[in-house]
């Protein structure tokens, strides 16, 4: 059933892609970084993931979407498969719990796969929040990898939009719609663990940023983080 509905949910998204009239901005800050043919790691709020794939072409880096061990990460991991992008699987654990989420082997598959010229996409906010606040994550796979981070923001006139955890939106066809590219951001090797929360929060702030500009384009309120 899972299976079905990833499918279900990859055939929409297409159409919605297909169907919507795509402005992109500030989109020669990350072109270069297409161009290089080298791999990056890229982030998107949650609650833009149905709109994940008019992100990229094909004849772009290929994606790998990191997603959570969990029972709903099933689901979005056969509806990446869908939509034509590869998976990794796993999550950093809780602050004080002993369990293991895959953190430590999704992080060296990221790396492996950013080491094969390919992209990372990353739901930093992801999968239970709190709502458009970043962890260290990313960040620490940047410092691990060399890789620069690229942040975008996605917004369509039509939508529905839910009232869960992270205001999950679901964007309808036959509209307008943005997407704002970020600024990229490399992190040295030789950042020490303090100062990765200076570019944690340069990260989150310009995604936030991008995020209220994209849905006030399309005359939407702007969501606030958690």
């Amino acid at each position: 059933m899972q299976k079905f509905l990833g499918f279900i949910l990859a055939l929409y998204m297409g159409f919605v892609k297909i169907t919507t009239r795509w402005t992109h901005e500030r989109a020669e800050l990350a072109d270069p970084v297409f161009e290089s043919g080298k791999g990056f790691i890229g982030l998107v709020w949650h609650s833009r993931f149905l709109m994940l794939n008019s992100l990229w072409k094909k004849d772009k880096q290929f994606p790998h979407v990191l997603i959570s061990l969990s029972r709903d990460g099933a689901l979005v991991a056969h509806t990446a498969h869908f939509i034509g992008a590869k998976t990794i699987r796993g999550s950093a654990r809780k602050a004080g719990s002993t369990k293991d989420k895959g953190g430590s082997a999704a992080m060296k598959k990221m790396i492996a796969a950013i080491e094969e010229n390919d992209c990372v996409v990353m739901t930093p906010d992801g999968p239970r929040g709190p709502r458009q606040r970043m962890r260290t994550g990313p960040i620490r796979l940047a410092r691990a990898s060399n890789a620069p981070i690229i942040t975008c923001a996605m917004s369509t006139r039509f939508r529905k939009q839910f009232n869960s955890w992270d205001r999950f939106v679901l964007p309808l066809p036959f509209g307008r719609g943005v997407i704002i590219w970020g600024t990229p951001v490399l992190v040295p090797a030789d950042t020490s663990d303090m100062d990765l929360e200076k570019y944690r929060m340069q990260v989150e702030t310009e995604m936030n940023e991008l995020l209220a500009k994209a849905d006030e384009a399309m005359g939407h309120i702007a969501v606030e983080p958690a």
